[in-house]
This record gives structure tokens, C-alpha cells and sequence, in this order.
């Protein structure tokens, strides 16, 4: 498992909250991703993974699914957690559940290990640092454990 399949994931799942990427498919996504550089076969690997780890019918003959993936829970911050998350990054949380990405029990997973790994206030750019290895960690196969997020201080405080 290396970098860059984390940094696929990232971009993807980017996408996929974006608002106006609606219409996102498989081929679009490909499409971007293989525009900023990585190859065709580090894009499947990514989307493999992302398959496997997410349900199936997110996946519906190279469409995103948006329309199902909404869920009826939501997890909302308590006073200590709202102090150390900020506003923006809990956004991305909840997009991710809606989405279908994270289970709530991922939520609870990402919080967790946000407010523990980050030293100061939780940002978006730490979320998408700890997001990856997390919806990768039922995997078979992959060890998400194994992925390196220091990145010199660059995009955030995350370290794993």
C-alpha cells in the first residue's frame, strides 16, 4: 500500500462531496485523476479498494450512486469535540456518512483519531490525512496502518 493510492482516494472522495460534481461517474473521475498524473492502473487500485470497502451499490454500471447513499442518522459533535473540530472539517464528516464512504462507526472512528493525532484544532486537511486508512482498514489485504501522513507539515498536523 503506498502513497499515492491514499492520494487517489483522497481526490475521489473530494469529488464525490464536491456540490457540483453531481454527476460524477467512474470515467469522469478516471478521466480528472489521469489529468493530474497517476496512471490508469493506480486509479483502479483505488477504485478497487474503494469498491470493496464501501457498498457495492454505490457502484451501479460506472455511476456514482448519490441518491442512495443518504442515511437517517446523524452524528452530531459534543461541546469538547465542537472546541477541537472545526466547522469545516465536521462538514466533511457528515458529507462522508452521507455519502455512504464512512459507517457510523468510522465516524466515531475519525473523531476519535482526529482529536487524538492533531496537537491543535482539528482542520479539513487533517480529516484527509486520517479518512483513507480508515475506510481502507476492512479491506482484506491492505494495511492501512502502513501509510506514512508526515508530509513535512504541509496540508496539516496529522501524524499516523
Amino acid at each position: 500500500m503506498d502513497e499515492k493510492l491514499a492520494e487517489i482516494i483522497i481526490a475521489v472522495v473530494d469529488r464525490l462531496v464536491d456540490k457540483h460534481a453531481s454527476s460524477e461517474t467512474v470515467v469522469s473521475i478516471t478521466e480528472f485523476l489521469m489529468g493530474e498524473g497517476y496512471t490508469a492502473g493506480e486509479i483502479n487500485n483505488a477504485f478497487m479498494y474503494l469498491y470493496q470497502s464501501i457498498d457495492e451499490r454505490f457502484f451501479d454500471e460506472g455511476k456514482i450512486m448519490h441518491q442512495m447513499s443518504s442515511k437517517g442518522t446523524i452524528r452530531v459533535l459534543n461541546d469538547f469535540e465542537r472546541s477541537l473540530i472545526s466547522p469545516e472539517a465536521y462538514g466533511y464528516i457528515l458529507q462522508l456518512s452521507q455519502l455512504g464512504l464512512l459507517t457510523d462507526l468510522q465516524v466515531e472512528e475519525v473523531i476519535e483519531r482526529a482529536i487524538y493525532y492533531c496537537s491543535d484544532k482539528v482542520e479539513l486537511n487533517d480529516l484527509k490525512q486520517i479518512v483513507p486508512s480508515i475506510i481502507l482498514e476492512g479491506v482484506p489485504g491492505v494495511r492501512p496502518g502502513l501509510i506514512s501522513w508526515d508530509n513535512g507539515g504541509i496540508g496539516g498536523s496529522a501524524t499516523h
